[in-house]
Order: structure tokens, then sequence, then C-alpha cells
């Protein structure tokens, strides 16, 4: 195929750069409101924080369990309705053919009357759908448990299929570009004129009316790139175990008190009634002071404490460290999703803060894009360039498993 360099500057409403789910779903919202928008991506699909996060699309119970209802709670009390709507609406939905590993999540807690009042708190300051399951309709791992069991109906999605139903949406708008350098930016004042978009000896020249930040932590040097403040950006470290073997599926949370203790997110079973879980939650924060052998033992030993009905023999385990971006909030969790406007509200810096966030982010995109530049032939323009990959899963990466069956009680 002949080496294509464009000369002229196509006009567009928007140019996205970052293509995770936040970017991704941007840029459909864009689109299906009649807007001329494209994305960049220098890497794959979901490539940090996306393919990384567990997929639970929290309804805001857990962030109750104090008994109030605060930002956090009221933030994202609407989202599990709109994603689940997204998928199942007969009426256009974004995320047409991704999947729903589970509807519902579990929420336990330990049996400290702290965690006891915790729990109630919860139930009574929110709306969430949460019922009380009778012994009888518990998980297996879950029969035993002490104190309260609820069904959450917060959906835990499969998040690589969320990428591809947004991909797919917008096929031929989505481009990978040669790396962070693959799109070159001229600005004045934090205003971005023209982005040439290259690939492999190929380019297109976009006049963009806005340019959108999605990058996840890649903001911080686009920021920096554009000649803007870089520590308006925040990163809070996680370090995540993982555990696969003979696992059931199972999704869901321990509370204790008003803290997460553990959140558990788990894979398919595959052909050899094999899965893979996720361990999120507090242990993950506090795992970032701790080396990968310290980690998988403390996780070891908290599923012993919190599923004792679980049989640990034969598993093996890993870790994994990523890195959530938001914007500054004195590396205090941010309470929502964020935008912040520079170049005269052209150019806007955003992050969904959590994953269920990605629509609310958009919708306050949309409400600063107006449609402006039709896109005729854009779709012809953009063809030279290719579209990215989906990232894989970090458990699909990891270097080393271990099986510990030394770890003391």
């Amino acid at each position: 195929m002949a080496s294509h360099q464009a000369t002229t500057s196509h006009q567009i409403d928007a140019l996205v750069i970052g293509g995770g789910i936040a970017g991704l779903w941007i840029l459909s919202a864009l689109r299906r409101a009649g807007r001329s928008a494209v994305l960049a991506e220098a890497a794959d699909l979901g490539n940090g924080q996306s393919t990384c996060a567990q997929g639970i699309i929290h309804g805001g119970l857990k962030y109750a369990l104090g008994g109030e209802v605060g930002q956090d709670a009221r933030g994202v009390s609407e989202m599990p309705g709109i994603w689940t709507s997204e998928i199942q609406s007969a009426d256009d939905p974004l995320l047409a053919g991704a999947t729903i590993l589970s509807p519902s999540a579990w929420l336990w807690r330990t049996d400290s009357l702290k965690s006891r009042i915790g729990m109630l708190g919860a139930r009574m300051a929110l709306k969430t759908p949460a019922d009380a399951v009778p012994k009888e309709r518990r998980p297996r791992l879950l029969m035993d448990t002490a104190g309260s069991v609820l069904e959450v109906m917060e959906p835990i999605l499969e998040v690589r299929s969320v990428l591809k139903a947004l991909a797919d949406r917008n096929a031929g708008f989505v481009v990978k570009v040669d790396g962070p350098e693959g799109v070159e930016m001229t600005s004045r004042g934090g205003r971005i004129d023209q982005a040439i978009l290259k690939n492999a000896g190929h380019e297109i020249r976009l006049a963009p009316e806005h340019v959108i930040l999605a990058a996840g932590s890649g903001n911080e040097s686009l920021r920096t790139r554009l000649g803007l403040d870089p520590t308006r950006m925040q990163r809070r470290p996680l370090h995540m175990a993982m555990v696969r073997g003979p696992l059931p599926e199972f999704h869901g949370h321990c509370v204790d008190g008003n803290r997460t203790r553990v959140t558990i997110t788990s894979t398919a079973r595959n052909a050899e009634g094999h899965a893979t879980w996720q361990l999120g939650g507090e242990l993950a924060e506090k795992g970032v002071e701790q080396s990968p052998e310290e980690l998988i033992c403390t996780a070891a030993r908290e599923l012993r404490s919190i599923l004792p009905a679980l049989d640990q023999t034969g598993l093996q385990w890993s870790t994994y460290r990523v890195d959530r971006a938001e914007m500054a909030h004195g590396g205090r969790r941010f309470h929502d999703a964020a935008i912040i406007e520079d170049g005269d509200g052209h150019t806007l810096s955003c992050w969904p803060t959590k994953l269920a966030l990605a629509p609310r982010l958009a919708d306050l995109v949309i409400n600063r894009v107006a449609s402006i530049h039709p896109a005729t032939g854009l779709g012809n323009a953009l063809q030279d360039l290719p579209a990215p990959e989906t990232a894989p899963y970090p458990w699909e990466t990891a270097a080393t498993w271990i099986e510990r069956s030394d770890i003391p009680a």
C-alpha cells in the first residue's frame, strides 16, 4: 500500500486520545450525538487501567458502609442500570455484544459489632437493591458465614468484551498511532490547532475543535507535552493479587466496618473447570508496601479468614501493580468523574475516577463539545491507519505463578 502523506487538515469536533473504556465511551457518545470525532490509541485498547479493572459496576452500597450517603455513593448509584441498559436495550445500545459475567455480587461481613453496624447503615442509607440471602440460597463458599450475606445488583462485566463492543461500534474511527509520538500536536495557550496522526508512514492531519485527553495515567505526559500543569493529576497505586486453579466463579466484597476488606472477581471457568480470581479492596491498597511474595502470603491468609470453606490446595498465585489515575485531590480518592478545562475550554483532561462512571464522564464531555464540523470524507481519510488490538489481561501476561502450600495460618 502506498504511503499517504496528508496535506489537508480535516476539521472535526473532537479528537479523543486514549483507547481505554473511558475514551471509547466518550467517542461513542459523541458520535451517537452527531459530533464528528476520532480516537487515537498509542498502544492497545484497554492497556493500563481498563484491562486491570475488576469489572464491577458499583452502585454505591459499599461506599455507604458507615451509614452516610456521601458523594462516593451518590455518584455511582445510577450506574448499574445505565450499563445494563446499554448492553441489553433493544434501542441502539452502545455495548451490544458485551458480556455480563454475573448480574450481581455478594456482600458479606465479618462478625464484628462494627461490621454489623456498618452493614445495617449501608442498607438503610441507599436504595441500591441489596437483598439478604437465606442460608439455603447462598453460594457454597458463604454457606456457613456467621454474618449477613447480601446479594447486590451490581453487574460484573467481561472487560475486553466491553472494549470490543465500543471499538466495533466505531470501526474506522478508532486508529492506532506510532506510540505517544504518533500524535504530533501544535498548540497555543493549551488550545491545540492541529494534530497529525501517524502510523508506519501514513498520516492524517486534523484540526480539532476540542481535544479530549482520556489516556488515564498517560494524561500526565500529554499535559507536559502541551505545556499544561502535570500535577493536576494524581496516581493512587494498587498491588493486586491473583489466584488461579480449581476455583468456582465468584464475585463479591467482604466488608469489615466501614472498609472493603477484600473484593473478589473471577473469570469464567475454562474447560478444566479452573478460574482466575483477582483480589482487590483494602488488600490491594495495603499491598503496595509489600513484595509480591509478602502480598501472596497475606492474600492466602485473608482468603482463609473470610472464606474458610475454600480449599486452597493446588492454587497458584501471582501479583501485578497498577496505578489509578485521577484528577489531583491531595492523594485522597476523588468522588466523581472529573474534567480539567484548558485552552479556553477546548482541551479537556478527563478521568472517570472509577470504571462505573465512564457514562457520566461522557455526558460531561458532550455538554462541552458542540456539533460544528461535519464528518464529510473523514472515514476515507482514516482508512490507511490501522485499528489497534485489544490489550491482554494481567493474568495472561504474568511471568511467574507460584504454588503456596506452606503459608502459615
